[in-house]
């Protein structure tokens, strides 16, 4: 089954024209005739900051090119020995990359893996210059741009002074440094995660810190039966909307099963969810998929694979992780459950990557790779069986067509879907038989025509489809489609709008952003415990750490916290915000007089009566 990720890497479009990636040959096209570009190349890299520039990275020895015009014209110069080239997501003119040291005997810091010299360009790859030495990994800040943050700032993990330094730069040459003692460390848009020796227990320990670099403070990632389990391997696999998702390994020798942890939504109080997730062992990837791969998609969704022993069979099966944290899901086939026959994505040491979702939770399409079967779930009811035997398969006009192919043996037709995988149409599309290898399509879901990359009697191929002829008119929203909702999460649902499974018409292109979210009834996994309070248990009462005082005016208000703050956009429902109260009348000096008097009063008749007694 060819792999639907890597096939974007294949084929860039840009417009009119298109690169077709094969054997390091690349070819240039303006949709009829190919013509093969000069030389041998490595990578193919569209610039962040301006995609009409591409970068051709060649192979050792070999020249690159540049385009800044979206193909049309290319300029040529060399990367000899550089290596690993790390693009500015600002500029397109900046860029960092590696080059093998020769390590000296005395130079202590030069080792495997610090064995390599960062350098920096900052007019597109035409001089370099050197940077850090004993460098281990690098990466340009994802701030970069943000205010106060310049073009120029990178984050290093590089030998110094016999320590292992994580650092920052803003000019590639000065820096400061985060932690010492690292051992790796992975940026998103709100965490930096570091990896270090673990102090207490061996193994290793996580450490997490907001994401700017400006407000840099480590934090422990504390995990449950942290005191009796060492941790050995982590893989960070999300931080979507603030809660952290990692899998961990326990056992230093079984590394391809781990347990998955999510926190709260600030990185705090992390719970197990799932145990014995699968992990590869060749690339140390694990099988844990958020399926907002496309932007398209609404709720947050996770397909997980784990091991499981069913029958007296140590079986790989797949799991839904949805919304609530604590609602698993299992997803094994119900019409094939009696057969022993399960829904096994891949193998244990394989990631899988051949299923693909629709934009909402309930519409899947997968491939069984120990089957060799193709499912598709529709509207959440029930998996049909579609195809035997691999196929390369595609989809577009927001999962209103789907197009198939054979994989791996001759064909001329191509079988594809309007109606969400419940009925298929076959259509040849070529004179003679060919080898299909991959399909795709514009990248944003949305387009009406497909690319299909294959070859015959030793030659490439690419074949076009066009199914702009199928429907003469795009839906209407209120007479063609119809609205679902999707379930409750971080406090909110999404409305949006579905083609009518019989309905023969295009997606409207604007459906993607057609979409009502609306706020739900507060609940206590909403409220997190305010500054001076704090609860006992995981969704406990908050309570007061210490004695809380308000500085009041008699015949004011204040605003009295009840020991809470709402973490999401849920509106009614529990409310423990913060209420206004009116400040209590204060003691007057003839209130506090009487009290005194009363007080010495009952002193003088606890004394008086124990002298009588």
């Amino acid at each position: 089954m060819a792999n639907n990720r890597e096939l974007k890497k294949l084929l860039v479009d840009y417009q009119t024209k298109s690169l077709r990636k094969e054997a390091h040959h690349i070819y240039k096209s303006n949709g009829t005739v190919w013509n093969q570009i000069e030389g041998l190349f490595e990578d193919i890299q569209i610039s962040p900051a301006d995609s009409s520039v591409l970068y051709l990275f060649g192979q050792q020895g070999q020249r690159s090119s540049r385009t800044n015009d979206c193909g049309e014209n290319f300029e040529e110069f060399f990367t000899d020995g550089y290596y690993q080239f790390i693009l500015n997501k600002r500029s397109w003119k900046i860029m960092l990359a590696f080059k093998k040291q020769q390590c000296e005997h005395f130079d202590l810091d030069c080792r495997e893996p610090y064995n390599n010299q960062l350098f920096y360009s900052k007019d597109g790859a035409i001089t370099w210059l050197p940077s850090f030495k004993n460098c281990k990994e690098a990466l340009q800040d994802k701030f970069i741009g943000f205010i106060n943050v310049p073009f120029e700032r990178s984050i290093v993990l590089f030998f110094n002074e016999n320590q292992i330094k994580l650092i920052y730069s803003v000019d590639f040459t000065n820096y400061h440094t985060l932690m010492n003692g690292v051992l790796g460390f992975y940026q998103t848009s709100k965490y930096l995660f570091i990896l270090a020796p673990s102090n207490n227990n061996g193994g290793y320990s996580l450490h997490s810190s907001h994401s700017k670099l400006e407000e840099f403070q480590k934090k422990l990632i504390e995990l449950p039966l942290q005191i009796y389990l060492k941790e050995y391997l982590y893989t960070v696999l999300d931080d979507e909307n603030g809660r952290i998702y990692i899998s961990v390994s326990h056992q230093q020798q079984e590394q391809s099963k781990t347990n998955i942890y999510i926190s709260n939504q600030i990185g705090k109080d992390f719970q197990m969810v799932l145990t014995n997730n699968v992990r590869s062992l060749q690339n140390g990837n694990s099988d844990f998929e958020n399926c907002r791969d496309q932007p398209q998609l609404i709720l947050q969704i996770y397909m997980i694979q784990v091991i499981k022993r069913i029958n007296q069979q140590s079986l790989v099966v797949m799991e839904e992780l949805n919304g609530n944290p604590q609602k698993l899901q299992n997803m094994i086939l119900k019409e094939t459950y009696q057969n022993n026959r399960f829904l096994q994505l891949n193998n244990i040491y394989n990631k899988f990557s051949t299923w693909y979702n629709f934009r909402n939770w309930k519409d899947w399409i997968i491939y069984d790779i120990r089957t060799k079967y193709i499912y598709v779930l529709t509207r959440g009811q029930s998996w049909i069986e579609v195809r035997k035997r691999p196929h390369v398969f595609e989809i577009a006009d927001c999962e209103g067509v789907i197009v198939m192919a054979k994989d791996y043996e001759p064909t001329n037709e191509i079988i594809y879907s309007i109606g969400y995988g419940k009925t298929w149409k076959t259509k040849i599309i070529y004179h003679d038989f060919f080898m299909a290898q991959n399909i795709v399509t514009e990248t944003t879901g949305t387009a009406r025509d497909f690319l299909i990359h294959g070859n015959t009697k030793g030659e490439g191929i690419i074949l076009k489809l066009d199914f702009r002829d199928i429907f003469s008119k795009d839906c209407n929203f209120k007479l063609d489609c119809d609205i679902s909702n999707s379930q409750y999460f971080d406090g909110s649902r999404t409305k949006y709008y579905r083609k009518k499974l019989n309905q023969e018409c295009f997606n409207p292109k604007d459906m993607i952003k057609n979409k009502i979210i609306e706020p739900c009834p507060c609940q206590r996994e909403d409220w997190i415990c305010a500054t001076g309070y704090s609860s006992q248990l995981e969704g406990g009462d908050c309570l007061p750490i210490g004695n809380i005082f308000n500085q009041c005016q008699f015949g004011t208000t204040y605003i009295k916290s009840q020991g809470y703050i709402k973490l999401t956009q849920c509106e009614g429902g529990l409310d423990l915000d913060s209420i206004e109260t009116q400040c209590p009348k204060p003691f007057s000096f003839y209130q506090v007089l009487l009290f005194l008097i009363i007080i010495l009063f009952l002193v003088f008749l606890i004394f008086f009566g124990y002298v009588l007694i």
